[in-house]
C-alpha cells in the first residue's frame, strides 16, 4: 500500500511537480492525521485553489487536501510549528464504527489473562500528569533510534509537554487521551498512552512513568498501544496558514 508521501508526491508528478515535501509530522503504518501539513518549494505559480483540486483528483479517497496556499519562503511545516497535538481513543470496548480508529480492550496480546478490563480513569489521569513539563523521553522512545543521538547531543531526548489529560465520553466505554508539544519522539505517544492504560488497568502504577523520566536510560519495556489509536488532530503555528479556513473554525 502506497504511503501518504507517495500518493502526494504522485498528484504532484502529474502536474509537473517534482520537488521535496515536508511535513509538520512524521506518522507510523496505521496512524490517522486529520490536520496534517505539507509544505513544498516549486517554480511554478500555482493558484492554491487549483492546486488544492488537482492533488484531489489524484488521491485516494482517504487522502484530502483540505487547502492550499502560498507562504513565505521562511514557512516550514515541521520547523514552523509551534505544537502539534495528537488524540488515542481507548475503549472497553471500542464501538464497532471505531475500530478502526480505537484501542479496544480487552486485549489479549497486551495484557493477557485480564478478561474485562474496566480502566480506572483517575489512575489514568494521575499517570498522565506525570509527563506535562520538560523531560528528557529517552525511555519512551523507539528502542535504538534515539540513544544514538544522545551520545551526540545530550538534550536530543529532551521534549517539553504542554497538555496531557483525558476526556471521556458522556454516555459510553471511551476515552480520548489528548497531548500536545513542540515536538515528539518515535513511537513516544504510543508508549506514554500504554503505560497510562497500564496503569488504568492494574497491571502498573501511575508512578512508573515518573521512575522511567526521571533515569532516561531506563527504557519502558510494557505496553505499546497500537497505532490505529492515534490520530494528528492539529498542528499549531504562530500565524495561520490557512486564514480562511481558520476563520471558519472560529464562527
Amino acid at each position: 500500500m502506497p504511503t501518504v508521501q507517495e500518493c502526494l508526491e504522485e498528484a504532484l508528478a502529474h502536474i509537473g511537480i517534482r520537488t521535496r515535501l515536508e511535513a509538520a509530522a512524521r506518522t507510523d503504518a496505521g496512524v490517522h492525521a486529520l490536520d496534517q501539513v505539507v509544505t513544498f518549494w516549486a517554480r511554478a505559480i500555482l493558484e492554491p485553489a487549483e492546486l488544492r483540486a488537482a492533488i484531489n483528483d489524484r488521491t485516494p479517497p482517504g487522502l484530502l487536501c483540505l487547502d492550499a496556499a502560498r507562504v513565505p519562503d521562511h514557512v516550514h511545516a515541521r520547523a514552523s510549528a509551534r505544537s502539534r497535538t495528537y488524540v488515542y481513543l481507548v475503549g472497553w470496548p471500542a464501538p464497532p464504527e471505531l475500530a478502526n480508529y480505537a484501542w479496544s480492550l480487552p486485549d489479549a496480546r497486551a495484557f493477557p489473562g485480564l478478561e474485562a478490563p474496566r480502566p480506572d480513569l483517575d489512575r489514568a489521569r494521575d499517570a498522565l500528569t506525570r509527563i506535562v513539563g520538560e523531560h528528557d523521553f529517552a525511555g519512551f522512545a523507539r528502542p535504538g533510534e534515539q540513544t544514538a543521538r544522545r551520545g551526540i547531543d545530550p538534550r536530543a531526548t529532551v521534549r517539553t509537554v504542554v497538555r496531557a489529560e483525558l476526556v471521556s465520553a458522556v454516555d459510553g466505554p471511551l476515552a480520548a487521551f489528548v497531548l500536545e508539544g513542540r515536538g515528539f519522539l518515535r513511537a513516544m505517544v504510543r508508549n506514554i498512552v500504554g503505560a497510562v492504560v497500564s496503569a488504568a488497568v492494574g497491571v502498573a502504577e501511575p508512578v512508573r512513568i515518573a521512575e522511567i523520566l526521571a533515569a532516561p536510560h531506563v527504557r519502558h519495556r510494557g505496553v505499546r498501544a497500537p497505532g490505529w489509536g492515534l490520530t494528528l488532530s492539529h498542528v499549531a503555528y504562530a500565524s495561520p496558514l490557512f486564514p480562511a479556513r481558520f476563520a471558519q473554525r472560529e464562527i
